[in-house]
């Protein structure tokens, strides 16, 4: 019986050496999330927002400044259901008698608009989007040439000539025409959109120009300048009409690949910190962390994840990333800093500066981000091939567990023998 043990063992060693050796290059990938729960995102979203109605910055409630983070508050209040965060933003329209800033046509000023149609879908108040109604209805209505020419154009505003605004008014417009069942709303949000798209959109890029003025202009690497936060209102735009084109809309798929080719061009872009350069394909020149590009970036591609537009696999580790680069951004106190100042091309950013759209960046980004780890990481995989020879400890702790069982019982039944 010793022989035969031998044998057996023998046998299961060499076999042992060679899954060893197959193993060789293998990692094991712990989730990235593995530690951050949801509840963990939202108490730091909580701070976040906080801060900020606890630190006004002077600039109109309802200006294009302040919309995005209200938007986020509200991503904010359908996520943990704190009846304060309700309160801010009836207090905002309150305050600002529901009515968006004066200036017609500008898509700027819709922006905060999608704030009001949310609450009127939970109150079903039409006094909270009547004005927004009667702006959408008058730039409908005019009979003029469109321009989207940007560059030595005094009237640039009129229609969507910069990136920016494919954030600003596109949602608004999604959203009511589904909230009253009138398609000329998204049958014009679609029309102007794709006007824009194939003006300002580089499809070998994947990327959008900030407006016309930097078709011609090169970074300090020769490169194409692409604007970190401008690219991330074109993609937080997208998440956000996506929500309300309905799965059977006959332009869908355009809006799906423009956000897929988004998405995996950006996956590549990310720089080793997590954050993403100002100007996307120069981080050489443009090393500095800036957080509000990255937080519409974060939260494109949560919602893609949650929405089965993206990959899981695949863009856990980028959102991850992101994520952890925000939370370094954050001050003790809840202020996020490291936001790019009012602007429309890379500049010099610090830890101490901050604006409120970039606090509903990260706002929009943790809500994602709560789903997504609420939902679980069924589809994640625990090993990854690698290259070197780093873990080769946890494959032969692998093999271990699988010979062990064997190994004893053999013991256990030639007990006394095969050590004579």
């Amino acid at each position: 019986m010793s022989r035969v043990f031998i044998v057996v063992f023998t046998t299961m060693f060499f076999q042992m050496s060679a899954l060893s050796a197959s193993f060789c290059g293998l990692k094991r990938i712990k989730d990235p999330f593995e530690g951050t729960t949801p509840q963990d995102v939202l108490s730091v979203m909580k701070k976040v927002a906080d801060w900020q109605l606890g630190n006004p910055t002077g600039k109109q409630l309802n200006s294009w400044e302040y919309a995005p983070f209200y938007t986020g508050l509200m991503a904010l209040y359908q996520t943990s259901s704190d009846r304060k965060y309700y309160d801010a933003m009836m207090d905002m329209g309150k305050t600002v008698n529901w009515e968006t800033v004066a200036r017609p046509y500008d898509a700027n000023v819709l922006a905060i608009s999608q704030v009001f149609l949310e609450l009127y879908e939970m109150t079903g108040q039409d006094y909270m989007i009547d004005k927004s109604r009667f702006v959408m209805d008058a730039t409908m209505q005019r009979e003029l040439e469109p321009d989207i020419t940007f560059d030595k154009n005094k009237y640039w505003w009129e229609w969507w000539s910069w990136c920016d605004a494919l954030f600003m008014a596109p949602p608004a417009y999604a959203r009511l025409a589904t909230l009253r069942k009138e398609p000329k709303y998204m049958d014009h949000m679609i029309r102007e959109w794709k006007r824009t798209s194939a003006y300002l959109y580089a499809p070998r890029d994947s990327l959008f120009f900030r407006d016309d003025r930097f078709f011609k202009m090169k970074s300090a690497n020769g490169a194409k300048i692409f604007w970190s936060r401008g690219n991330g209102w074109v993609v937080g735009g997208l998440a956000r009409v996506l929500q309300y084109l309905p799965k059977d809309h006959e332009s869908r798929s355009f809006f799906e690949n423009q956000f897929r080719q988004m998405c995996y061009k950006l996956k590549r872009l990310q720089m080793q910190n997590g954050f993403w350069s100002q100007s996307l394909l120069d981080p050489q020149n443009y090393p500095q962390k800036e957080s509000s590009g990255t937080g519409f970036f974060v939260y494109a591609m949560s919602w893609g994840v949650n929405n089965n537009l993206l990959d899981r696999k695949e863009f856990l580790p980028v959102i991850e990333k992101g994520w952890k680069a925000l939370m370094t951004s954050l001050h003790p106190n809840g202020k996020l800093g490291y936001v790019q100042e009012v602007g429309d091309a890379p500049t010099n950013v610090k830890y101490e500066d901050g604006e409120t759209y970039g606090t509903g960046a990260f706002l929009l980004a943790g809500s994602e981000l709560y789903k997504l780890l609420s939902a679980g990481d069924k589809a994640w995989t625990p090993i990854q091939e690698i290259s070197g020879n780093e873990d080769r400890d946890y494959a032969i702790s692998m093999l271990l567990k699988i010979s062990d069982p064997v190994l004893d019982a053999l013991a256990k039944k030639n007990s006394g023998n095969y050590c004579r």
